[in-house]
């Protein structure tokens, strides 16, 4: 454990946009919570229920920006972390050390899936609670129901986060192993071998059989096919408040499922198979390749 703990604070050190960029998007969220203009009327009065759900709607929209920069950071990363160490020959440095190739594989595969996302949650966590102490300094939780802390409410948010985030990474793995594969097997140009293959059998495949199976399964991997209570809660939320801003029929509530049903999805169990063994085919390929 000690070793591999290393391997990953080793990936930390050499990929600093992994923790600089959500740093960085946090510090952009909260300059704009200090500083950013907001016009509320002051004879707003909204119910209990509804000020909750439009509060946990509003901590949601803190992390919004920092996972979508984390996919474009970890999609870069995934695609460099292998094909780096050869291009500048660092490799050989590191198979000189008692660090196996499963090892080092396994470490990278462990930060694009977990670390990462993990680190996000924890900063898009912190800048909630700061954008929040930020805009109740300047007054913006006065006239306003909907701004004023809940701790249940973003207790209930966060917890629900965090386990989306998990599921989230075991639903995603096969994509980030699949940029780790060619990341590994690539000699150059790996976002082109990353793009150009998929793209190619998009085009064929309704040309030459009629049929979109491929965007299918493409579309439901990369768009979370498992169901998205959040995204359902979310238009009941607005769709059963009339402008008056008085409650219709049940309390709107987020999370109203929680993520914890996707572990009955069979897709999830087939993908993580998949992830394992494009993670295999890696290893294999990185103790074998030799680019000199």
């Amino acid at each position: 454990m000690k070793r591999m703990l290393m391997l990953i604070r080793r990936e930390l050190w050499e990929h600093r946009a992994l923790w600089a960029a959500p740093l960085a998007v946090s510090a952009l969220i909260l300059i704009g919570a200090a500083f950013g203009r907001v016009n509320l009327p002051s004879n707003v009065t909204l119910p209990p229920h509804l000020a909750r759900a439009l509060f946990e709607l509003a901590v949601l929209g803190f992390g919004f920006a920092q996972y979508v920069a984390m996919s474009v950071v970890v999609w870069l990363y995934a695609t460099d972390c292998l094909y780096a160490e050869r291009k500048d020959r660092s490799i050989l440095f590191w198979k000189s050390l008692p660090v196996s190739d499963a090892q080092t594989v396994l470490a990278k595969a462990a930060v694009a899936i977990v670390v990462a996302p993990l680190i996000v949650f924890v900063v898009t966590a912190v800048t909630s609670v700061l954008g929040f102490g930020i805009w109740s300094l300047r007054g913006l939780s006065a006239p306003a129901p909907m701004h004023i802390w809940d701790t249940r409410a973003w207790i209930h948010v966060e917890a629900n986060s965090l386990l989306a985030v998990l599921v989230g990474t075991l639903w995603y793995a096969p994509i980030w192993a699949y940029l780790m594969l060619l990341s590994a097997w690539a000699r150059r140009n790996v976002q082109l071998w990353v793009i150009l293959p998929p793209l190619v059998a998009l085009i064929v495949e309704p040309i030459a059989f009629r049929t979109h199976y491929l965007t299918s399964i493409l579309l439901y991997r990369l768009g979370g096919g498992w169901e998205s209570s959040l995204l359902l809660s979310i238009e009941r939320l607005f769709t059963n408040v009339p402008n008056s801003y008085a409650a219709a029929g049940a309390p709107p509530r987020l999370f109203t499922r929680s993520p914890l049903h996707v572990f009955a999805n069979i897709d999830l169990w087939v993908g993580l198979a998949v992830a394992a063994a494009f993670l295999f085919g890696a290893i294999r390929i990185r103790r074998y390749r030799d680019d000199s």
